[in-house]
């Protein structure tokens, strides 16, 4: 440790562009010694998992819990010289995007929408004295607290709070939404043919492979042949387009979406595809992914079968170009199904993204 007694850990403003994040992870126990530069906490942005590191050597001590939304430049927990030494006063947050609290909630931590919110709904800052942070939810649930239920002509009602997982999936989506002006297109396809083909790979390769793996494997190879679409339109507006083709294929788990990242699926054949995606299957439903498995996507995969639809759009990722999604096929017609394409408009027409499709289903069905 430098002359300080008790060194904050501090969200990195210079990692993140969100207004909060959020702790998935204190990787070093309460109390714990660890040195300068270790990574002892994770968090959670709209775009990634972050590591942050201890400002110097000595003991960590926890100050946010894990599942716990924290400004930008807010303080996350302390390094302290000895296991013991008393923490200082919560601070308010150094970031711009978290002002001080007015007189009554010294010491807080306020967010700036939630200060926004204050505001707007007319609120007392001191009305949250003694909270260590406060959130715009924070403030939300508070405006709902001091309704009569006269007010809300829907009746009584109760708040229960999303997941760290659904409140980022939720970031994601209105982040994708507000920056990426897309459109849709939808290709019939030749199902009968896709799993005539994924039976005859997990033959040879003596595996489980699915119409969907191949639809991974067509979308890889596509994107060689197609690098606009293995791409993202950055602000200042110029095409970004990845070397490597890295495609996040989406898991639904009790509720709550993953999206684990193929890395470099290009350069892979369909049976490695099926078993690393069967891999990731086993890892999402024990809830074991990492920030390496879930980050790095330039296009992304999704699917519907089994689930009785056969329209649906999905939302792209952000900083992504496209997502394909794969529907159930019609009652009564089981050879056939829909492959759908949401797109940025700014990097492809219709006619480029037609061909995108018709290009997926020709080196799905052929892949090897």
């Amino acid at each position: 440790m430098a002359a300080a007694a008790a060194e904050p850990i501090l969200v990195p403003r210079e990692h993140v562009n969100d207004d909060t994040v959020f702790v998935t992870e204190w990787t070093v126990a309460d109390g714990t010694k660890t040195a300068g530069g270790a990574v002892v906490c994770n968090i959670e942005t709209s775009k990634a998992i972050v590591e942050v590191e201890a400002p110097g050597a000595g003991f960590v001590r926890h100050l946010a819990r894990v599942g716990d939304e924290v400004p930008i430049g807010g303080v996350l927990g302390y390094v302290t010289a000895a296991a013991d030494t008393p923490l200082p006063a919560a601070e308010s947050s150094p970031s711009p995007a978290a002002t001080a609290a007015a007189a009554g909630d010294a010491g807080a931590q306020i967010s700036a929408k939630a200060r926004k919110k204050m505001e707007e709904l007319g609120l007392d800052p001191a009305l949250f004295a003694g909270r260590r942070n406060v959130r715009e939810k924070d403030v939300l649930e508070m405006a709902a607290e001091m309704r009569t239920p006269q007010e809300d002509p829907r009746g009584p009602s109760r708040l229960e709070p999303l997941s760290p997982v659904q409140r980022r999936t939720a970031r994601v989506m209105e982040q994708s939404v507000a920056s990426i002006p897309s459109s849709s297109l939808e290709r019939t396809i030749d199902l009968a043919a896709l799993r005539a083909r994924a039976k005859a790979v997990a033959a040879e390769s003596k595996g489980v492979v699915t119409e969907l793996d191949l639809i991974v494997v067509g979308v890889a190879r596509a994107c060689v042949q197609m690098p606009s679409f293995n791409a993202h339109v950055t602000e200042g507006y110029q095409l970004q387009l990845f070397e490597r083709v890295n495609v996040g294929v989406a898991m639904d788990l009790e509720g709550q979406l993953f999206v684990p990242i193929l890395k470099d699926a290009a350069a892979k054949t369909p049976a490695a595809i099926a078993k690393e995606l069967r891999s990731l299957l086993y890892l999402t439903q024990r809830k074991r992914l990492d920030a390496g498995h879930l980050t790095g996507g330039t296009i992304t995969v999704t699917s519907m079968m089994g689930r009785g639809i056969q329209r649906f759009v999905p939302i792209p990722y952000p900083q992504q170009a496209a997502i394909i999604g794969l529907a159930d096929p019609a009652p009564g017609d089981d050879a056939h199904t829909a492959l759908v394409i949401v797109f940025d408009h700014r990097i492809a027409n219709g006619s480029d993204a037609a061909r995108f499709l018709a290009t997926v289903e020709e080196l799905a069905i052929a892949a090897a």
